[in-house]
């Protein structure tokens, strides 16, 4: 990761649009970030990843090329695990007592344990004790992580909503006190029920103005639309190709190679960052000598 940040070249406008959006020195809250493939979208989602890191900017980030079953609890789960467990008990508690099998936690009489009380599926409740480093560390409620199971559509609807809206809830209280930046890569894979539910909730609520401390970046070969209502909030941006002086920088400067046909590397990449690192790799692994081990 680290090298791959410190190669970061040009995408000076993308950068510095973002660098204003988490200072709130701009009304935007939404960049979208549309370009082909070898463009470096990943490369600079990767940077302002690094970047809120860097400044204690509490920061999320979903790539949905990670084969996961994409929708909205895998999507909470993971803002929740990357932003800090704690600030979001209450929503755990929901959704603990929404799928698969419900947990109560209760500290018990003895010292150094709990009693949990599990009640299946069939509702039969079993109750055992477990040592306190179960409960990691009695300040975060940890998640049994069971899927949700719902005899019907209109249930089903119900138990998203009841976790949507514990979700919201705490995340407007972090919100509260900093700002908070969600990053999504490759937006062409979405899957369906995880586009629905970001257009309907998270990026509805940035656009009536609910989360006004929350940064979102959305990178893709596809992106969302978005019609008029939503200029306010919404920045567009492109990816160009780099040109001779960012070649440069990045071979020699930041690659460190520097016996290489600069002109030709040019030509042949068009100056498409993805290409440009393929075959800056090849180069620097011709570059090193076989150890002598045969």
């Amino acid at each position: 990761m680290t090298a791959y940040v410190d190669w970061f070249v040009d995408r000076e406008k993308q950068f510095q649009g973002f660098l204003k959006m988490v200072a709130r020195e701009t009304e935007k809250q939404v960049m979208l970030v549309q370009a082909p493939a070898e463009m470096g979208k990943t490369w600079l989602i990767q940077r302002l990843r690094h970047e809120c890191r860097s400044r204690g900017i509490p920061v999320a980030h979903f790539d949905f090329r990670d084969r996961r079953p994409w929708d909205y609890l895998t999507i909470v789960r993971q803002a929740r695990d990357q932003l800090g467990p704690a600030y979001f008990n209450p929503m755990t508690q929901v959704i603990n007592a929404s799928t698969g099998v419900n947990v109560q936690i209760t500290t018990g009489a003895g010292a150094g344990g709990v009693d949990l009380s599990i009640a299946d599926a069939g509702g039969q409740v079993v109750e055992s004790e477990v040592a306190v480093g179960d409960v990691a560390g009695r300040d975060i409620i940890k998640d049994n992580f069971f899927f949700v199971q719902a005899d019907s559509e209109t249930a089903r609807r119900a138990i998203e909503i009841r976790i949507t809206d514990a979700f919201f809830a705490c995340l407007e209280a972090l919100c509260r006190e900093q700002v908070v930046a969600f990053l999504f890569d490759s937006y062409e894979d979405v899957t369906e029920e995880a586009d629905r539910w970001l257009r309907a909730y998270l990026l509805a609520r940035v656009r009536d103005g609910l989360l006004p401390n929350l940064v979102i970046v959305l990178a893709g070969r596809e992106v969302p639309p978005f019609d008029t209502s939503w200029r306010h909030c919404l920045a567009r941006t492109g990816l160009h190709p780099f040109d001779k002086e960012d070649v440069v920088e990045y071979i020699v400067r930041k690659r460190g190679l520097t016996d290489l046909d600069l002109e030709t590397i040019y030509r042949t990449s068009g100056g498409h960052p993805g290409l440009l690192g393929k075959m800056a790799d090849i180069a620097a692994l011709e570059s090193e000598e076989d150890e002598d081990w045969l």
